[in-house]
């Protein structure tokens, strides 16, 4: 490879230039707004708003259950109905689908 120090060679600006001026000047008047911006909310969004509100202020762990559970474990008292769990545990998994 060859390098040599004339004009349009590497590294050279030869032919670079600024910005071109603009032989029309740009239109400066903006047409004025006549459309509003609007938000409509549906009955069930509002419905659906309400709702998170409502479980906003009821706690993910009741403290009352586990207590309550807690105590028959101690006690040796805690005796679930396997195939009621069974049955609850199936029906929330049909509940949800194939989302699962």
């Amino acid at each position: 490879m060859r390098v040599s120090g004339k004009p349009g060679g590497v590294g050279s600006t030869q032919g670079v230039s600024g910005p071109k001026a603009s032989s029309t000047p740009a239109s400066t008047s903006v047409a004025p707004a006549t459309a509003s911006d609007a938000v409509q909310v549906s009955s069930a969004a509002r419905l659906m708003a309400v709702a998170q509100e409502a479980l906003a202020v009821v706690p993910d762990i009741r403290m009352e259950k586990v207590e309550a559970i807690k105590n028959q474990l101690d006690a040796d008292a805690y005796n679930p109905d396997g195939e009621a769990v069974a049955e609850g545990l199936i029906k929330e998994h049909m509940a949800r689908g194939s989302h699962s």
